[in-house]
């Protein structure tokens, strides 16, 4: 297998020629660092090799009127009348976008490269992390949400990646999220696509969080069948910082999350949990790290997987702990439940603990519906798809509960309980 996409040898840089240095600069450090192939232990259990050969279109143009109407079309029924910045095919598009709260500004992130470049762009190791050169190579039209210190927005902001019809793309969206000291803020992700045909969506989002700032930003990915989905979450926090992570995977063909947050300074909190539902045909690949590098900081990490019948689900989730962070309270679990002989799961919960006065858990459970709780419910007068409809909700909703916007709470439980249902109906 190649090194870097085949395509990326005659592929022109994007962008005005003052970003190419920095362009440049993440190609040859990922033609260094090589593709991300199985032998490496980070990608042992997911194989790219299908995206690299795929002859994606790694800097699709911007779209046009039709794919702007398409997408136009879309946003109602998922944002409402809330605040919200979009984007389609990659390229952040004001004109769909909606002004925002006081205290709140979106930047261009092109018209900001600069403060890029020298600021954030450097700040993810390729070695770790080579699809994120892939995406500052090739990103367009990014974004940089900044919250101004103190800031406390009432609604949630919204956050759209809309996918067009058009085929073969691989759209490299670049998101840097700054929050300020004291600030609050709720953003909301969704990815959708308008179109069926096969396409990648390779996002990177940066956070930075100021002391005593609090984030919840939860995540609902619902690509179509044939979407490949990488995206890399990547947030540093000072001290008495709060953020919330939800990631919710519903779609998608081949998806990689790979989620890397540090603790830096004193006091700093993370509460960090998922639930990926996979059908046949379906890989869903969650990669977490939580770095405890400063005293008396906090993680709390739950992620849930429901398999179907030929689906395949991956947990990797880590936590370390440096020296000299002492007092530190880390927990960590995984649990998954398979609806099917063929479903397969692959979970891997790990610590790396190097200082001695810290409280640490982990855990991962992998089973089947539990008999004894069916033959409760159908003594009840349910039939027995009901019966594992109930229960396999349930199992979900248990980690849907930590979402605090109840209006997306109650719309999440939804969807969950279609897709478990769309779920039950491919097994049968």
């Amino acid at each position: 297998m190649t090194a870097t996409l085949p395509s990326l040898a005659d592929r022109p840089l994007p962008g005005a020629g003052a970003t190419w240095p920095r362009r440049r600069t993440a190609l040859a450090e990922l033609a260094a660092a090589g593709w991300p192939q199985r032998r490496r232990e980070r990608w042992r259990y997911t194989d790219l090799e299908p995206l690299a050969q795929a002859g994606f279109n790694v800097a699709p143009a911007a779209p046009g009127d039709a794919e702007l109407q398409t997408a136009a079309a879309m946003l109602e029924s998922l944002t409402g009348s809330a605040p919200r910045l979009v984007f389609v095919d990659g390229h952040f598009s004001r004109q769909l976008s909606g002004a925002l709260p006081s205290g709140l500004e979106a930047l261009d992130l092109d018209a900001e490269w600069g403060k890029f470049d020298s600021g954030w762009a450097g700040s993810i190791p390729t070695t770790e992390h080579p699809l994120a050169a892939l995406n500052t190579a090739f990103n367009q039209r990014g974004l940089w949400v900044r919250a101004h210190a103190g800031a406390e927005p009432l609604q949630p902001v919204h956050v759209v990646h809309i996918g067009s019809h058009r085929p073969q793309l691989a759209a490299q969206p670049r998101v840097l999220l700054e929050i300020g000291e004291g600030a609050r803020l709720t953003l909301i992700e969704h990815i959708v696509d308008a179109g069926t045909g096969a396409g990648w969506l390779n996002v990177v989002t940066q956070v930075r969080q100021g002391a005593r700032s609090q984030l919840d930003l939860y995540r609902l990915q619902q690509h179509g069948e044939q979407q490949a989905h990488t995206s890399l979450l990547a947030a540093e926090l000072a001290a008495d910082a709060e953020l919330r992570v939800g990631y919710i995977d519903l779609g998608g063909r081949l998806v990689r999350n790979d989620i890397d947050i540090a603790l830096r300074e004193r006091g700093a909190r993370v509460e960090l949990f998922g639930l990926f539902v996979a059908g046949a045909g379906q890989h869903l690949d969650n990669h977490t790290t939580i770095v405890h590098a400063a005293p008396e900081t906090h993680s709390d990490e739950a992620f849930r997987g429901i398999i179907g019948d030929h689906g395949r689900g991956v947990f990797n989730g880590k936590v370390v702990v440096r020296p000299k962070a002492q007092r530190i309270d880390a927990r960590q679990s995984n649990d998954n439940l398979l609806l099917g002989s063929h479903a397969e799961i692959d979970t891997k919960p790990e610590l790396e603990i190097y200082a001695d006065d810290v409280k640490c858990s982990h855990g991962t459970t992998v089973g089947e519906l539990d008999e004894d709780h069916l033959f409760y419910l159908r003594a009840r007068g349910l039939n027995a798809d009901d019966a594992r409809q109930i229960l396999t909700t349930a199992f979900a909703a248990s980690v849907l509960e930590r979402v605090r916007d109840e209006p997306l709470r109650t719309r999440l439980l939804d969807l969950v309980a279609a897709r478990l249902g769309a779920l039950k109906e491919k097994v049968a």
